[in-house]
C-alpha cells in the first residue's frame, strides 16, 4: 500500500525536527529552576502508565498467541487466541453461502450513498440494511438499485434498529457481520491475509459469540496519522492482548443468537453501544476474540471538530456503561486476572479512576513547555519555578518518543509504518490533547445527571434525542 506523497511526510518529520531542536535547546539554556522529583512523577504519570500497559499487553500478546505445539510465534498471528488448535487445518470447511449477512443501520445516506454501494457490490447479495428514520431518498434510492432495505419510518437508534433487522432475517442466517455505512473490506493484496468467506468459517467453529476484525484508518491528511497509529495500537496490541474475552467494535461479527441476545438486554443507548454489547456476551460467559487477519477500513473524523465531538462521546459511552455495567464488570474480571486488569484496573482505574491526576499531569507537562519556549524565545515571560521546570516536558516527549518507536516496529504492520512514522515524536502531544474531550465526555455524564443538560452537544444524540433519554431513566419528570 502506497501512502502518498513525498511532500506529505516531509511537512510533519520538518515539524518533529523542530520539536527535537527546541527540546534541546531549552533545556540547555534553561536557568537553574528548582527541580521536584514528585513533580516530576506527577507530569511523566501519562508516560509511566502507558508504558507499563504497552508492556504488560505485548507480553499477554505472545502468551495468548502460543503456537498448537508449544513456544512463541515470533510474530503476531493476528489472532487473540491460538485458533489453530481449535480448527486444525485438515479439518477446517468452508461455509456455505446463505450462513451469513452483512448488517447496517443508515441514516441520510443520500451524499455518501454511491460510495456504499461501491465498496459494498461484491457482496449485495449478502447485505440486509435497515433505515433508521431516514428523511431523505436513501431508501428510494437503494431500493430502485435492487438492495434490500426496511423502512418502519421510525428513528430507534441503532441499536434499536439492528434488533428490529435481526428479527426480519431469514432463519437460515446465524452469522452477521454488523458494519458502519462509511467502512470498506480490504481484500488480500490491500492488507487482508484471508478472505471474507475464510475469516466466517473459522468465526462460526470457534463457537464464540463474537469476533472482531482489524479496523484500520483511510490515509488522510495530518490528524488522520496520529488516528492510524492510535488504531494500530488500540486493534494490534489492545484487542490481541486480550484473549477470548475482547471488545467488540463498530464493525464485528456475531453469532446471530449472541447478537439478538444482547440487544434484548440492552439500553439502546448510541453511547458505548459496542463495549455494552461485549459487556453483556461476556458476563454471560460468552467468547469474544480479536481476528486481525481480516482487515476493514474506515474515514477518521477528518477535522478537529469532529474528531473532538467523536472521542467526547466515546468517553461519555465509556463511564455511562461502565457504571451502568459494573456488575456485568465484576463478573467478567473473574474470569482470568487479565481480565481482571483489562476491565477494573485499567478501564476502571487508569481510564476513570485517576483522571483527575491525567488533568494535573498534563497542566503540568503544558506548564513545562510553556517553561521552555519562555526561556528559548520569550525572555522570562511566563514566572519560572519549580512546576514550569523544561525539564519536566523534555524527559516525558523523550520517554514517549522511544515508547512510540517500539510500538511503530512491533504493532504496525510494515506496510504502514512509513505513513505512522512522522507523527510517533509528537504522539505525546497527541495524547495530552486527548485529555480534553475525555475530560469533556465525563463531565457530560455528570452535567446530565446533576443539571439535565450537557456541557457540550456532540453529534451521536440531538438535544431531542438526549431530552427522550433522560426521560427513559427519570432525570426529567
Amino acid at each position: 500500500m502506497n501512502y502518498g506523497r513525498t511532500g506529505s511526510i516531509l511537512v510533519p518529520l520538518a515539524v518533529c525536527v523542530l520539536l527535537a531542536g527546541w527540546i534541546v535547546l531549552s533545556v540547555a539554556d534553561a536557568p537553574t529552576v528548582g527541580f521536584s522529583i514528585l513533580v516530576f512523577a506527577v507530569a511523566n504519570l501519562i508516560v509511566y502508565t502507558d508504558a507499563l500497559d504497552f508492556a504488560l499487553r505485548l507480553y499477554m500478546r505472545r502468551r495468548h498467541t502460543l503456537a498448537a505445539g508449544g513456544g512463541y510465534r515470533r510474530r503476531s498471528s493476528g489472532l487473540s487466541i491460538n485458533l489453530s488448535a481449535i480448527l486444525p487445518p485438515d479439518a477446517r470447511r468452508v461455509v456455505q453461502a446463505p450462513s451469513f449477512a452483512i448488517i447496517a443501520s443508515i441514516f441520510n445516506l443520500e451524499d455518501r450513498l454511491q460510495d456504499f454501494m461501491e465498496a459494498f457490490e461484491h457482496y449485495k447479495h449478502r447485505v440486509w440494511l435497515i433505515s433508521d428514520g431516514s428523511t431523505d431518498h436513501t431508501v428510494l434510492r437503494l431500493r430502485q438499485a435492487g438492495w434490500r432495505c426496511f423502512d418502519d419510518g421510525v428513528n430507534r437508534r441503532k441499536p434499536g434498529a439492528l434488533r428490529r433487522l435481526l428479527a426480519r432475517l431469514p432463519e437460515q442466517i446465524d452469522i452477521v457481520m454488523v458494519i458502519d455505512p462509511d467502512i470498506r473490506i480490504r481484500g488480500l493484496n490491500e492488507g487482508s491475509t484471508i478472505d471474507l468467506d475464510q475469516f466466517v468459517s473459522d468465526f462460526q467453529q470457534s463457537g464464540a459469540a463474537a469476533a472482531c476484525p482489524r479496523i484500520m484508518i483511510e490515509p488522510d491528511g495530518f490528524l488522520a496519522r496520529f488516528q492510524a497509529f492510535e488504531y494500530a495500537l488500540a486493534f494490534r496490541i489492545g484487542r490481541e492482548s486480550l484473549a477470548d474475552y475482547s471488545v467488540t467494535s463498530g464493525v464485528s461479527f456475531y453469532r446471530r443468537s449472541a447478537l439478538a441476545r444482547a440487544l434484548d438486554e440492552h439500553s439502546l443507548s448510541v453511547y458505548a453501544e459496542d463495549f455494552e454489547n461485549a459487556l453483556i456476551l461476556l458476563s454471560h460467559g460468552e467468547r469474544i476474540y480479536y481476528d486481525g487477519r481480516l482487515v476493514v477500513s474506515t474515514e477518521g473524523p477528518g477535522s478537529l471538530q469532529r474528531w473532538f465531538s467523536q472521542r467526547t462521546g466515546w468517553y461519555h459511552g465509556l463511564i455511562k456503561v461502565y457504571t451502568e455495567r459494573f456488575s456485568e464488570v465484576l463478573r467478567i474480571s473473574r474470569r482470568s486476572p487479565f481480565a481482571a486488569y483489562n476491565y477494573l484496573f485499567y478501564l476502571g482505574g487508569l481510564a476513570l479512576a485517576i483522571h483527575l491526576v491525567k488533568i494535573v499531569s498534563a497542566a503540568l507537562l503544558v506548564l513545562s513547555f510553556l517553561g521552555g519556549l519562555d526561556t528559548l524565545l520569550l525572555d522570562d515571560f511566563v514566572p519560572q519555578g519549580t512546576l514550569g521546570n523544561p525539564e519536566y516536558f523534555a524527559a516525558a516527549i523523550g520517554s514517549y518518543l522511544a515508547l512510540g518507536v517500539i510500538a511503530l516496529f512491533t504493532c504496525v504492520p510494515k506496510a504502514e509504518r512509513a505513513y505512522a512514522a512522522p507523527i510517533v515524536p509528537l504522539y505525546l502531544c497527541y495524547a495530552i490533547a486527548h485529555i480534553v474531550p475525555m475530560t469533556v465526555g465525563y463531565g457530560n455524564f455528570f452535567a446530565l445527571r446533576l443539571f439535565r443538560r450537557r456541557i457540550y452537544q456532540d453529534h451521536y444524540e440531538s438535544p431531542a434525542d438526549a431530552s427522550v433519554a433522560a426521560q427513559k431513566v427519570g432525570l426529567i419528570e
